[in-house]
């Protein structure tokens, strides 16, 4: 439950500081995706990694979850 939360601040906070450089689009995509990504490194560094997710590198999940987004943004227009 904290590793979501951790996820849900981290995007919201990414989200506004990238806000500032790049369309909101790109900007929640990436925030979502790094915030996955960091959530998963810290989780992985308190040695409790997600169980169905164990193996997953944290990039890849940060990339799975900002491109996860970034579809579905681009599908419910």
């Amino acid at each position: 439950m904290l590793g979501s939360l951790l996820v849900g601040f981290l995007a919201v906070l990414g989200e506004q500081a990238l806000g500032l450089y790049l369309p909101r689009h790109f900007a929640v995509s990436l925030a979502v995706g790094l915030a996955v990504a960091a959530t998963f490194w810290i989780l992985r560094l308190a040695k409790h990694p997600p169980m169905l997710l164990r193996g997953v590198h944290p990039l890849a999940a940060g990339l799975c979850a900002g491109l996860g987004v970034h579809i579905a943004r681009i599908w419910l227009r």
